[in-house]
This record gives C-alpha cells, sequence and structure tokens, in this order.
C-alpha cells in the first residue's frame, strides 16, 4: 500500500515537473499539442490509409506532398491575414465547408463502391500494375489538396491556434509561417510513417477479405467526416 502510494506521489511529481516544462517553453507546449493532433486519426489519415492500399511509394508521397500543401495554403492564407475573411463571413464559410463535405463524402462513396463492386467475382480485389498505373501520381497529389484546402476548419486551426504561441515582441510573420512549418513537418513525418507501416504489412492487406474491410474502414472514415464536417456548427 505504502509501495503504490510513493508510486503515486512519484508519477505527480513527475506529470506536475512536466506540465511545469510546458507553461514555460511556449514552443514545447505547441510541439507537444501539434503531436497529439498530428497522431489523431481523421481525413488525412483515412487517405493516406487508402493509398497505401491501392497505390505505390510514389503515390503514396504524392498524396502525403498533396495534404501538406493544402496546410501550407492554409498557413500562408493565415499568416497574411487572408483566412480572417473566411472567419467573418459566414456565409462564405458555411459555402467552403459544404463543398469539402460534399468531397469527403464523395471519396467515402467511391472508396465503398471500388470496395464491393468494382472487378471481377474471381478476383475481385487484388490489384494489378495495370490498374494501380490508371490511379496517376497528380491524381493522388490533387486528392491530398483538396481534402485540405476545402476544409475551411484548418483555416480557423491556424487563425486559432497559433496565436496563443506567438510572441508579440518579434516578428509576428516569421513565428507564424515558422510554427506553421514545424506543424506541417509533424504532419509530413507521421503520415510518411504510417504509409510505410501499411506497406510493410501491405501483402496482408491485399488479400481479398482483408483489403474489402480495409477499403470499407478508410470510406466509412471518409462519410464520417464528410458528415461531420456538414453537420458541424459555423
Amino acid at each position: 500500500m505504502i509501495y503504490n502510494q510513493s508510486l503515486f506521489i512519484l508519477f505527480e511529481e513527475r506529470l506536475n515537473f512536466v506540465i511545469g516544462i510546458l507553461v514555460e517553453n511556449s514552443f514545447s507546449a505547441f510541439l507537444f499539442l501539434c503531436f497529439i493532433l498530428t497522431i489523431t486519426p481523421g481525413s488525412d489519415t483515412a487517405l493516406v490509409l487508402k493509398s497505401s492500399i491501392s497505390g505505390n511509394r510514389k503515390n503514396i508521397m504524392a498524396t502525403i506532398l498533396g495534404i501538406c500543401s493544402g496546410l501550407f495554403i492554409h498557413a500562408v492564407m493565415s499568416s497574411l491575414g487572408l483566412s480572417a475573411i473566411l472567419q467573418q463571413s459566414a456565409e462564405l464559410f458555411h459555402f467552403v465547408k459544404m463543398i469539402g463535405a460534399a468531397y469527403l463524402i464523395y471519396l467515402g462513396v467511391r472508396a465503398l463502391y471500388e470496395a464491393w463492386f468494382s472487378g471481377s467475382k474471381t478476383n475481385l480485389f487484388l490489384v494489378s500494375k495495370n490498374e494501380r498505373k490508371q490511379v496517376s501520381v497528380s491524381s493522388e497529389f490533387r486528392r491530398g489538396l483538396l481534402t485540405n484546402i476545402l476544409n475551411p476548419k484548418v483555416a480557423i486551426f491556424y487563425l486559432t491556434f497559433l496565436p496563443q504561441f506567438i510572441d508579440i515582441n518579434s516578428n509576428p510573420l516569421v513565428q507564424s509561417i515558422g510554427l506553421s512549418l514545424v506543424h506541417i513537418a509533424l504532419n509530413l513525418i507521421w503520415l510518411f510513417l504510417f504509409g510505410y507501416f501499411v506497406t510493410f504489412f501491405k501483402a496482408q492487406f491485399e488479400k481479398g477479405r482483408t483489403k474489402r474491410v480495409v477499403e470499407t474502414l478508410s470510406g466509412s472514415a471518409f462519410l464520417f467526416f464528410g458528415l461531420a464536417l456538414a453537420k458541424s456548427k459555423d
């Protein structure tokens, strides 16, 4: 009993120590929060999962670069104050949000269709090399780019999240872009590791039943995030 109490006290002291560091060092807090947000599953994760299953490494990198490019565009717009227009205009925000939601739902329906209805009955889910070439690198890049550009929540994230870690005594534009690049770099690394992990077990995933399950999960994720975005409050 005493041993358990000692462990609890030690854990509490360590936790308070870590919290103290995060509070005193805003950049450490920024990294910590960005890490938590980055590893949280979302539409980007579902997109990389689908690309990892149905494409090759070039397709995966194209998807990830498209995602990060979309983040970068939002970051630049936020740093220049252009995203403030989106935040102030309820009509424009709602319009962009609904387009983004519709695009995610489209990706979900398409993924579910490919999982359950495309191909022949005898070899329904094994993707040949020729079929993989049909999904061009540019298409994967464009898909990743649009997924983020058409999500106004990303713009609001940069507008509301970054200012909390900017020192008003220094150049805010440089700091804003710098913090945005750190966030984008974390996304790039995490999505690459996730994509590599999926491709490492790709032989298992490409088995008919397993592939159907994975494609269904990714398609369902797109539908979920699309509907969640559409129903979210402006």
